[in-house]
C-alpha cells in the first residue's frame, strides 16, 4: 500500500512537466511583439506575460500537440494604438482572435487578412475607422465576425459569398454606406444578421433570405433600407427575432410573417406602411403585441412586439407622457416631454424638452432636446448635442465633439472632424 502511495505521488509530480505544451518560439516572438507595440493596458499584459511559457499566458491558447498558438482573447484590457498586423501575422495557426472593448484606432492591417486559419473575429467596440478591405473574403474559415460599434465607412465589400461558413455576422454602429450587398445572400449557414444603426440605402430586397435556413435573427434597424419586405424572409423558419424599424419600407405587412412559429420579437415601426396589420399575427403564440387594434391602419404606426414569456424586468419598456425617467436599460421607446434617460442604449425618444444624460445608439426625433454620448441620431431642431459620431440634422443645434455629420442650418459646431453642410455654420477647433 505505501509502495503504491509512493507510486501515485512520483506521478502527480511528473504530470505537470508531462503535460505542459511548450510554446513555439515563433509565437513566443509574435506575442511579445503584439504586447510591445500596444500602450495604455499594455503595460500591464507585458508584466503578465513573463516567461517564455506563453501557452500559460492570460488570454492565449495553444494547440495541445504542437504548442501553436490558436487563440488569443484579450476583451476589456484598455489596449490602444493601432493593431499590431505584423505582429498577429506569425501567429500562423491562429483561429480565434477578441479584441473587442478596447480602444484600437486605425484602420484593419492587411496582415489581419492573411491568418488563413482564422474561424472567430471579434474587434467590436473600438475606435478603428477607415473602409473594410475587400481581402476579408479571404477569411473563408470564418464562423463569426463582429466589426460593431466602431467607426468604419463606406460599403460593405461584397465578398460574402467566399465567407459560407459564417454563423454570426454583427456590424452594427457603424457609418456603412450604400446598397447592402447582394452576395450576403449566400451564407447559407447563418444564425444572426445585425447591420442596425448604419447609413445603409436602396431596396432592402438585394438581399434573397431563401438560402438562410438557420437564421434566427435580424437588424436591419436605423438605416434607409427602402422597398417592400422581401418575400424571401417567409422562408426562414427559424426566424425568432426582426427588427426593421426606423427605415422607409413600403407596402403592406404581408401575411406570412403569421407563419414564423418561433418569432418572439418584432419590431417594424417607424417605416411607410399602409393597411391593416395582418390577423396571422394573432396566431403567434410566442408573441404580445402592444399598440395595435384590429383594422388600424399602418403608416409610421407603432407595430412594436415583444416576448410574453420573458420577465417584465427584462423587456424593453414603452413610456409615454411626461416627467418620465428611465435610469438604465436598453431598447426603451419612449415619447412625450420633460423626460429623462440618465443611461442606457438603443433607444429610441420622441417628444419635446427630453434629457439624455448617458448612454449610445440612441433615436431622438422632437425639438429642444439635452443629448450626451455617442452614436445617435438626433432630428429636428433646437437640440444640444455633445459627444462623437452623432448623425445631427434639422436646424438651430448646438454641437459639440467630434467625428459628428451636421446639416441644416443656423448651427453652432464646435470641436474636430465634422462633416458639416447648410448654412450659418460656427465650427471651431478644427
Amino acid at each position: 500500500m505505501a509502495r503504491c502511495c509512493l507510486l501515485l505521488l512520483f506521478w502527480a509530480f511528473l504530470w505537470p512537466a508531462a503535460s505542459a505544451v511548450p510554446c513555439h518560439p515563433d509565437d513566443l516572438r509574435s506575442l511579445r511583439g503584439f504586447a510591445g507595440d500596444l500602450s495604455g493596458g499594455a503595460v500591464q499584459l507585458r508584466t503578465a506575460w513573463s516567461g517564455a511559457s506563453c501557452c500559460s499566458w492570460e488570454g492565449v491558447g495553444c494547440d495541445s500537440t504542437s504548442g501553436r498558438v490558436t487563440v488569443l482573447r484579450l476583451p476589456r484590457h484598455g489596449l490602444t494604438g493601432p493593431i499590431p498586423g505584423a505582429s498577429l501575422a506569425g501567429l500562423v495557426w491562429l483561429e480565434e482572435l477578441f479584441l473587442g472593448s478596447n480602444s484600437f484606432v486605425g484602420v484593419l492591417p492587411d496582415e489581419l487578412f492573411g491568418l488563413a486559419r482564422l474561424r472567430k473575429l471579434s474587434l467590436a467596440s473600438n475606435k478603428l475607422t477607415g473602409q473594410v478591405s475587400s481581402r476579408l473574403g479571404k477569411l473563408t474559415h470564418l464562423t463569426l465576425l463582429d466589426l460593431s460599434a466602431n467607426r468604419f465607412f463606406g460599403r460593405l465589400p461584397d465578398v460574402f459569398d467566399d465567407l459560407t461558413s459564417l454563423e454570426h455576422l454583427a456590424a452594427y454602429s457603424n457609418g456603412f454606406s450604400g446598397f447592402l450587398p447582394p452576395s450576403l445572400s449566400s451564407l447559407s449557414s447563418l444564425r444572426e444578421l445585425n447591420l442596425r444603426n448604419n447609413t445603409l440605402s436602396g431596396p432592402i430586397a438585394r438581399v434573397s433570405f431563401s438560402g438562410m435556413p438557420l437564421l434566427a435573427s435580424v437588424d436591419f434597424s436605423t438605416n434607409y433600407l427602402t422597398g417592400w419586405l422581401p418575400a424571401s424572409l417567409a422562408g426562414c423558419g427559424e426566424l425568432k427575432s426582426l427588427n426593421l424599424a426606423n427605415n422607409t419600407l413600403v407596402g403592406t405587412i404581408p401575411s406570412w410573417i403569421g407563419e414564423f412559429d418561433h418569432l418572439w420579437y418584432l419590431n417594424l415601426s417607424n417605416n411607410s406602411f399602409v393597411g391593416e396589420v395582418p390577423k396571422s399575427l394573432l396566431r403567434l403564440k410566442g408573441l404580445a403585441t402592444a399598440g395595435r387594434s384590429s383594422g388600424m391602419v399602418f403608416t409610421n404606426m407603432l407595430l412594436y412586439v415583444n416576448d410574453k414569456r420573458r420577465a417584465l424586468e427584462e423587456q424593453p419598456n414603452t413610456i409615454t407622457g411626461s416627467n418620465n425617467t428611465v435610469r438604465s436599460g436598453r431598447n426603451n421607446s419612449m415619447s412625450g416631454n420633460d423626460n429623462t434617460v440618465i443611461s442606457g442604449d438603443n433607444n429610441a425618444v420622441s417628444g419635446s424638452f427630453n434629457t439624455l444624460v448617458c448612454g449610445d445608439n440612441n433615436v431622438l426625433t422632437g425639438d429642444h432636446h439635452v443629448v450626451s454620448g455617442s452614436n445617435h441620431i438626433v432630428t429636428n431642431s433646437y437640440n444640444k448635442v455633445s459627444g462623437c459620431t452623432n448623425n445631427v440634422s434639422g436646424s438651430h443645434h448646438t454641437v459639440s465633439g467630434s467625428n459628428n455629420a451636421v446639416s441644416g442650418s443656423n448651427n453652432t459646431v464646435s470641436g474636430s472632424n465634422h462633416v458639416v453642410s447648410g448654412s450659418n455654420k460656427i465650427v471651431t477647433d478644427g
